[in-house]
């Protein structure tokens, strides 16, 4: 495991302690909301991007549709610097993702879920879209994360997932291959409590 893994594993562990120290006198704040409904930007997705010279957003909604139960759609699109011979690549993606809670009826603490990606890829350089270098990627993804009670409707998600790639029809260049290749993916993220 590098140096690079180790110190993000420390500090996703540090999170989770802090946050299950203090859910207890936070949850006084936010037990009285149902949750069944959660609203959230991907702000991983975006800093990723910005460190591959590149831009790129995520927007997720969640929905319970039995107690225990939730689907999860996601939309997102980035721009990503392949540093290959002045190429960028740009993608759009929508997942669709079930998810089950077995210690809550509603959307919070532990969850198991799995899903599909679709992404779409095409490649620029000069302004100008690369001819017969676009195309799709299918791929199935596992996920495991704990949803932590913030005070104001709040959530914070972490999470960690496995990607997993099974049906491509373009060739994954520099960058593009990093972002797109399958394996681990670790995250943070931010959720909004909707009322109906």
């Amino acid at each position: 495991m590098s140096a690079v893994k180790k110190f993000l594993f420390k500090i996703v562990f540090i999170l989770c302690a802090l946050f299950a120290f203090c859910e207890e006198e936070e949850r006084a704040k936010t037990s009285d909301v149902e949750i069944t409904h959660l609203l959230s930007l991907d702000f991983m997705l975006l800093l990723k991007e910005l460190s591959s010279g590149g831009i790129g957003f995520g927007v997720q909604y969640e929905q319970q549709v039995f107690p225990h139960y939730a689907l999860k759609g996601y939309f997102g699109h980035a721009t990503i610097n392949t540093k290959w011979q002045n190429y960028y690549c740009t993608t759009v993606s929508f997942a669709l993702f079930a998810e089950w809670y077995p210690l809550s009826k509603e959307l919070r603490r532990l969850y198991i879920g799995a899903g599909s990606y679709f992404d779409y890829l095409a490649y620029l350089t000069d302004e100008n879209e690369a001819q017969n270098m676009s195309g799709e990627i299918l791929s199935v993804i596992s996920q495991v994360g704990y949803k932590f009670s913030l005070p104001h409707n709040f959530l914070i998600d972490v999470f960690c997932s496995y990607k997993y790639p099974y049906k491509s029809s373009v060739q994954l260049l520099g960058r593009a291959e990093d972002y797109l290749k399958s394996g681990f993916q670790y995250g943070i993220g931010i959720k909004r409590v909707l009322h109906q």
